[in-house]
């Protein structure tokens, strides 16, 4: 395993950690002082700039989880000298249905510079009743466009 491949394996590591921990202070160690975070959560947009609002946006996704009892798997997909990506999966209530993947932006030093999380907390394949109700609902025109095309195959 390279050096490259190490140093990004362990950093997804040590970011399952502090979320199934819901280590709050640890963000401190892992963000740069200007550091910018998205996070893209079935739609919902939350961003924070700079430390301090990135450290009490993580306080708030913490006691999230904590409160959804949601646990997550954190896995390399891939990584370069400045940016790490992986992929997670992860329960909610007991229930394996969330997914997303992160963006790791680091400077220099190893530092985190931006963040970009996406993610889906009730994620379901295409042939779910439930899912297509949810997208038909929240979204009527690409639900039936979606369908119509699907149909054609």
């Amino acid at each position: 395993m390279t050096q490259l491949v190490a140093r990004a394996t362990a950093f997804v590591a040590e970011a399952e950690r502090m979320t199934n921990e819901r280590d709050v202070d640890g963000i401190r160690h892992v963000f740069a002082a200007d550091g910018h975070q998205t996070a893209t959560l079935d739609g919902l947009i939350i961003e924070a700039n700079g430390i301090d609002e990135i450290h009490r946006a993580w306080r708030t996704m913490c006691a999230f989880m904590a409160k959804r009892q949601m646990f997550v798997t954190k896995t390399l997909a891939t990584a370069d000298e400045t940016t790490i990506v992986n992929e997670w999966i992860g329960t909610v209530a007991g229930k394996q249905s969330a997914r997303g993947i992160e963006v790791w932006k680091l400077d220099d030093e190893g530092l985190v510079v931006d963040q970009h999380l996406y993610g889906f907390l009730d994620a379901r394949p295409e042939t779910s009743p439930v899912q297509n109700l949810r997208m038909l609902l929240a979204h009527p025109l690409s639900a039936i466009a979606f369908a119509r095309v699907r149909g054609r195959g």
